[in-house]
């Protein structure tokens, strides 16, 4: 019994991460990209490289917003690296 209820509840919280996922990808791609073209990308980045992805975007954002400039490579983490190459190749499908 504990086994299921367990199960179910780690499934339910599976299941709603993954759409605020989707939602905080779709956010942070549209700043700079159409509905369309981000929807591409967001399909072609998987559920384990999600997480990254979108801090990659969102530094890339940030960067872009407060000083008008392209971000500096050297200023990100491992994991925004990571997420902003996974981003830029599904970019590069899209194109």
């Amino acid at each position: 019994m504990r086994i299921t209820v367990l199960a179910s509840a780690i499934t339910l919280a599976m299941g709603l991460s993954i759409p605020a996922w989707a939602d905080d990808l779709m956010r942070e791609c549209m700043v700079t990209a159409s509905q369309k073209t981000c929807e591409c990308i967001s399909a072609r980045i998987p559920a384990n490289e999600r997480e990254n992805a979108i801090l990659g975007l969102r530094k890339s954002n940030q960067s872009v917003s407060v000083t008008g400039n392209l971000l500096n490579p050297s200023n990100l983490s491992p994991q925004e690296m990571q997420g902003l190459n996974t981003v830029v190749a599904a970019q590069a499908y899209c194109m």
